[in-house]
């Protein structure tokens, strides 16, 4: 909890919303139909709708907001979409 939460494509904040499941949420919009979401952060969002953010941005916080997790340690929520599909994030983009 409270490890910083980064961009990890540039993009566009497509969206920053409460999810009734995931908590505190961040989709990032970047090119060629690609979009991550990041969910269970903590209430506090550096960023709005419309942010230009660049690989590294600070996106947010690790929280425990997500309901449908409570009973986990705190953890990021990740995912990777492409054209609307979800894909395995590790075969995107290097994490860790």
């Amino acid at each position: 909890e409270g490890t910083a939460v980064k961009c990890v494509l540039g993009g566009t904040v497509e969206k920053v919303y409460t999810d009734d499941q995931l908590g505190r949420t961040v989709i990032v919009k970047h090119s060629s139909g690609r979009k991550t979401l990041y969910a269970n952060l903590n209430d506090t969002i550096p960023v709005q709708e419309g942010d230009k953010v660049n690989a590294g941005t600070v996106l947010g916080t690790v929280g425990k907001t997500a309901l449908s997790e409570c009973a986990l340690e705190s953890h990021l929520h990740f995912a990777f979409f492409v054209d609307g599909k979800a894909v395995d994030p590790a075969t995107k983009v290097k994490l860790g």
